[in-house]
């Protein structure tokens, strides 16, 4: 099947632009791998790991609400971690039934910083899938916690302000994002400030807002706990760079690591050195290998 990139709806007011694609080879025998992306980002953004990652497994790519080209809800409360789940749920359901031999051998949700707290509260929401597309695994790329977080006002303040200009989202970008000067091309983060920029005002300033403090810690456990005493431990990769300012290895470790560990899952943990928050973009040959031997 030759790659897609289409608007798809998933509900009577959103649509997600969507890239899908399959190996060549068949019959399929690896899980899909369903990529949602960071605060500020798109599908674009994972674009250099689907270049490593399409030859062996189908890829599901959604530009999340309020980001890229998919639609942009004016309500400012529409940029919820659950708002986001139900979407990608819709999508799968759509998905799943276009191209049920995409789903044959399960999904692993992978998630990069905001995009894995709403991967790991999709665990949650798992009852909601067609019964034949199985949740195989999660992988958390610098993962925001479930856990709520609150930042001090000052910061907050400069959070909801950070994708304002392209001026202050290339600051982002090169000087909080990408840990070492030069990590990347110019080119690089001339698409990257361009995504963050051209994303929704409601979706810029949700996650500082809001979606950062939403306290899903006890419907996590719960979920991972019951997918023990269903299907056996959940498996889960945490990959996180060792420059990572944003989501500390430290604080990946206290945060994600411990709590779904302590719920039950099986947690291996990769640790990228030299690398900052952005490893899909400035390692992704790195993560694309983790994510392989994580699953075959």
């Amino acid at each position: 099947m030759p790659p897609l990139e289409q608007l798809i709806p998933v509900s009577s007011s959103v649509s997600l632009h969507t890239i899908l694609t399959t190996p060549a080879k068949t019959p399929l025998t690896n899980p899909a791998v369903v990529l949602l992306h960071f605060w500020g980002g798109s599908n674009h953004t994972y674009q250099p790991l689907i270049t490593h990652l399409s030859r062996d497994f189908p890829i599901i790519v959604p530009s999340l609400r309020g980001w890229g080209t998919s639609s942009r809800p004016p309500d400012a409360e529409a940029y919820r971690t659950a708002d986001y789940a139900t979407d990608i749920i819709a999508l799968l359901h759509t998905l799943s039934s276009d191209y049920p031999k995409v789903f044959a051998n399960g999904v692993i949700l992978v998630g990069h910083s905001m995009g894995a707290k709403i991967v790991q509260f999709m665990l949650t929401q798992k009852y909601q899938l067609p019964s034949f597309v199985r949740i195989k695994g999660l992988v958390l790329l610098a993962p925001a916690p479930a856990g709520s977080f609150s930042l001090p006002p000052a910061m907050k303040e400069q959070q909801v302000h950070a994708y304002d200009t392209a001026a202050s989202a290339e600051f982002v970008a090169r000087k909080v994002l990408f840990e070492t000067p030069g990590a990347v091309d110019d080119t690089i983060v001339e698409e990257l400030v361009t995504d963050a920029i051209a994303g929704s005002k409601g979706a810029r300033v949700a996650w500082p807002e809001y979606g950062m403090s939403e306290e899903l810690r006890g419907e996590v456990a719960r979920a991972v706990r019951d997918h023990r005493e269903r299907e056996g431990a959940l498996r889960v990769l945490v990959v996180v760079g060792e420059l990572d300012v944003v989501e500390t290895v430290a604080s990946v470790m206290e945060r994600t690591v411990n709590e779904l560990s302590a719920s039950g899952a099986t947690v291996e943990v990769h640790i990228i050195p030299g690398i900052g928050h952005l490893s899909p973009v400035e390692a992704p040959r790195v993560v694309a290998d983790a994510i392989r031997s994580f699953l075959v």
